[in-house]
C-alpha cells in the first residue's frame, strides 16, 4: 500500500473516531439533560409551589373575626351589636397526653404535686361542671377521630385548608359566653382553645325593630351571616366585618413547630352607624301606636317624630312590631316603616299646599275673606261639599284652614294656577323618594297637571286625588315650620369607620321651599286649627302653643274605609318638631281631629319633656277666622 492510501485511510479513521465521540457526547449530553432537567423543574420552577403545598398539608387553619359595626341610637345607646362567642375545639392527639397534677401540702406546709388524672377522661371531668354537659358525653367527643365529624355534607362547604384544620379539631362546645371560655381556659388543659366569634344581639327588643332588622344565616355556609331586613340589610356593606385568618405549621402531634411557617392576614371590623332615632322616644311612639290601633279598631297606625330645624328622624312609632322570636302567625314580622313604604290620600292635611300656593303668588292674606259653602258646584258640574252641612258663611283665608272648608279650599286654589300648585307639591317633595335609609321607599303618586281628570283637578286642592307616604307629610309641615327652608329628611346621622374616625352623613344644600313670611303667616293660620273655631280644640298641650293640620281621607280604591291624620309644630311660635299620627281604615271614628289627636298630644308631651324644650312665654297670636 503507497503512503496516499496509508494516509487516506488513516484519515478516514481519524474521522470515524471523532464522528463516534461526538455522538457519544450528544448522547451524554442528553442523558444527563434526562437527569437535570426533572430537578430543575421540582425544584426551581415548581419548588416553591411544592413547597407551600407541604406547608399546607402540616398547618392548621385558623379563622379570625372582628366584629359586625354596632348600631347606637342618637344618645350613644345601643340598638343592635354584637357579642363575642367561642367555639370550644380540642386537639384529640393533644387531650390523650394530657396529665393533670395537683397541688398539695404536707404535714409541714411543703409543697408537692400529685397526678389527679390522665387523658380524655381527666378533661371531661373538668370540663363537664363548666360547660353543662355530660363528662360520657364530652369524653366521646375528646377521644373521637376528629376527621368523621366533617366529613361528607359539612365537610365539603370547607376549603382544603380549612379541612386539614378541622379534621385535626372537634368540637365539643359553640356559642359560650368570654366568661365560659375563661373559666375552660384557666383550667390549662392542653389540647383545649376557644375559637373566636360574634352573635347579633338587639338590646332593646322590638324597639326600631322593623328598622334595625335581623341576620339571617346562610343556606349555603351555616358559619355565615348576613343582613335579611331594615338596615341590617340595607347597610349590609357598611355593617359587616371583613373576616381574617392565621396560618400555623404543625408537628405530628399537632403542636406549633417553632420557627415553622406563619401568616396571620387580620380581620377587619364592621362600621358603626349612628342613628338619629331617640330609642326612648321610639319605644313609647310605639307603645301609643299599638294602644291607638286598638281603641280605634285600625288596621294600622304610625306615629313619626321630625326635628325641624335638622331633618333628624327621632321617632319612627309602627303598630304592631315585633322581633322575628316573638313573631306568630297572628302577628307577623312588619318588614320596614310605613313611614316610607305605605302611600295614602293626606286629605285635608293637603290643604296646606294649596294655601301656601296662594300666599306665596300673593293672590290671599290670611285674613282674606272667603265663602264657604255647605254644598259647592264648580263650573264644569262638579259638586263638592265640606264635612258637614252649613249655610255660606263669609270666613278669612285663616277661618277656612281652622275649619278645613273644602268649598272654601277649592275657591282660594281657584285663585292659582294648576302648574303652580303642583309645583309647589313638588318642592316640598311629594311625588319623589327622600333617599332616606329605610328599605322599600315608595315615591307616591302625583299626576302632572295635564293628566288631571275635571274633578281631579278640585280634589287635589283639598288632598284627594294625590298619594304621598307619611314621610313626605311630616317632611312637608316640618318644612312650613323651618321657615319655609325643607333640610334633607334623614334616619341616619354618621358612621365611626374602623379605625375610630367618625364621618357625618353629607346632606347636601337646604331648599328655601316657601318664603320665611309665608311659612310665618301659614304657622300662624295652623294655629287656629286648635282653637274652640277649629276642628281640634282638644290637641291644645299644656304650656306648649300647638300649629296643626288635620286630616280626613275616604280611601276610594279596593276595600273603603277612611285615613284619620293629624300633623302638627310643638312649639308653634320656634317649631322644635313635627309630628305626624296615622290611622289607618279606623272602625270607631273616621276624623283625625278625634282619632289622631289624642296620641299626637301624648307623644309631642313625651318628646318635648325628651328634647328639654321650654313652655311657650305667652299664648298663641291668632288670626281672626270670621271676616267682618
Amino acid at each position: 500500500m503507497g503512503d496516499k492510501e496509508q494516509k487516506l485511510g488513516g484519515a478516514l479513521s481519524s474521522q470515524g473516531l471523532n464522528k463516534r465521540a461526538k455522538y457519544l457526547r450528544l448522547g451524554l449530553v442528553f442523558f444527563f439533560s434526562l437527569l437535570v432537567l426533572p430537578l430543575v423543574w421540582v425544584q426551581i420552577i415548581n419548588g416553591p409551589a411544592y413547597a407551600k403545598r407541604g406547608i399546607e398539608g402540616r398547618s392548621a387553619v385558623v379563622k379570625l373575626e372582628e366584629p359586625r359595626g354596632t348600631i347606637y341610637d342618637r344618645e350613644g345607646k345601643v340598638l343592635a351589636s354584637s357579642a363575642t362567642r367561642y367555639d370550644v375545639v380540642a386537639n384529640p392527639v393533644e387531650v390523650a397526653n394530657y396529665r393533670n397534677y395537683v397541688e398539695y401540702r404536707d404535714a409541714n406546709g411543703k409543697k408537692h404535686y400529685r397526678l389527679s388524672g390522665v387523658g380524655p377522661l381527666e378533661a371531661a371531668r373538668e370540663l363537664a361542671p363548666i360547660l353543662n354537659l355530660p363528662e360520657a358525653e364530652i369524653g366521646g367527643l375528646l377521644t373521637q377521630t376528629p376527621h368523621t365529624q366533617t366529613e361528607g355534607e359539612e365537610d365539603a362547604k370547607l376549603n382544603r385548608k380549612e379541612r386539614k384544620y378541622s379534621r385535626r379539631y372537634s368540637v365539643i362546645a359553640r356559642n359560650v359566653t368570654p366568661e365560659v371560655m375563661r373559666k375552660i381556659r384557666n383550667l390549662k388543659i392542653r389540647g383545649i382553645d376557644g375559637v373566636y366569634k360574634t352573635e347579633r344581639i338587639y338590646p332593646r327588643g322590638e324597639t326600631a325593630a322593623n328598622v334595625i332588622g335581623f341576620m339571617k344565616v346562610s343556606d349555603k355556609d351555616n358559619t355565615k351571616t348576613f343582613g335579611a331586613a331594615g338596615l341590617e340589610m340595607l347597610k349590609e356593606d357598611t355593617l359587616k366585618s371583613i373576616p381574617g385568618r392565621e396560618v400555623v405549621e404543625i408537628g405530628a402531634n399537632g403542636v406549633p413547630i417553632p420557627g415553622g411557617y406563619s401568616e396571620t392576614t387580620p380581620a377587619k371590623k364592621g362600621t358603626d352607624i349612628h342613628l338619629t332615632l331617640d330609642a326612648d322616644l321610639t319605644d313609647y311612639a310605639q307603645k301609643i301606636a299599638d294602644e291607638t290601633q286598638k281603641n280605634s279598631a285600625s288596621e294600622w297606625v304610625l306615629i313619626i317624630v321630625e326635628e325641624v330645624k335638622t331633618g333628624r328622624i327621632l321617632a319612627l312609632g309602627d303598630s304592631g312590631v315585633v322581633t322575628p322570636a316573638e313573631a306568630t302567625k297572628d302577628k307577623p314580622i312588619l318588614f320596614g316603616s310605613r313611614a316610607v313604604k305605605d302611600v295614602y290620600e293626606p286629605g285635608s292635611t293637603g290643604k296646606l299646599i294649596t294655601v301656601a300656593t296662594a300666599l306665596e303668588q300673593g293672590k290671599i292674606t290670611p285674613i282674606t275673606p272667603v265663602m264657604s259653602y255647605g254644598k259647592w258646584t264648580a263650573p264644569n258640574g262638579q259638586t263638592f261639599q265640606d264635612s258637614h252641612e252649613h249655610d255660606p258663611e263669609l270666613l278669612t283665608a285663616a277661618g277656612v284652614l281652622a275649619e278645613s272648608s273644602n268649598t272654601g279650599t277649592i275657591l282660594i286654589g281657584e285663585k292659582v294656577t294648576d302648574k303652580q300648585r303642583y309645583d309647589m307639591m313638588r318642592a316640598f317633595g311629594w311625588g319623589e323618594k327622600s333617599g332616606i335609609d329605610l328599605p322599600s321607599e315608595n315615591a307616591g303618586f302625583l299626576k302632572s297637571p295635564e293628566a288631571w281628570d275635571g274633578r281631579q283637578r278640585y280634589t287635589t286642592m283639598f288632598g284627594q286625588g294625590v298619594a304621598t307616604t307619611p314621610l313626605q307629610v311630616v317632611d312637608m309641615v316640618a318644612t312650613i315650620g323651618n321657615g319655609g327652608v325643607r333640610n334633607k329628611v334623614h334616619l341616619i346621622d354618621g358612621y365611626t369607620r374602623p379605625d375610630g374616625t367618625y364621618k357625618k352623613v353629607e346632606l347636601g344644600q337646604p331648599k328655601q321651599v316657601i318664603s320665611a313670611s309665608t311659612a310665618k303667616n301659614l304657622v300662624r293660620m295652623m294655629e287656629g286649627v286648635v282653637t274652640e273655631g277649629g276642628t281640634a280644640p282638644n290637641a291644645k298641650i299644656n304650656g306648649y302653643n300647638v300649629a296643626a293640620k288635620t286630616g280626613t281621607s275616604e280611601i276610594l280604591s279596593g276595600k273603603r274605609g277612611y285615613v284619620a291624620s293629624f300633623a302638627g309644630l310643638v312649639p308653634a311660635e320656634n317649631p322644635a318638631v313635627s309630628i305626624l299620627v296615622v290611622a289607618y281604615r279606623p272602625k270607631n271614628n273616621i276624623f283625625g281631629g278625634v282619632v289622631a289627636v289624642p296620641p299626637f298630644k301624648k307623644i309631642a308631651t313625651r318628646t318635648m319633656a325628651t328634647l328639654g324644650v321650654p313652655p311657650s312665654s305667652q299664648g298663641p297670636n291668632l288670626f281672626p277666622l270670621k271676616a267682618k
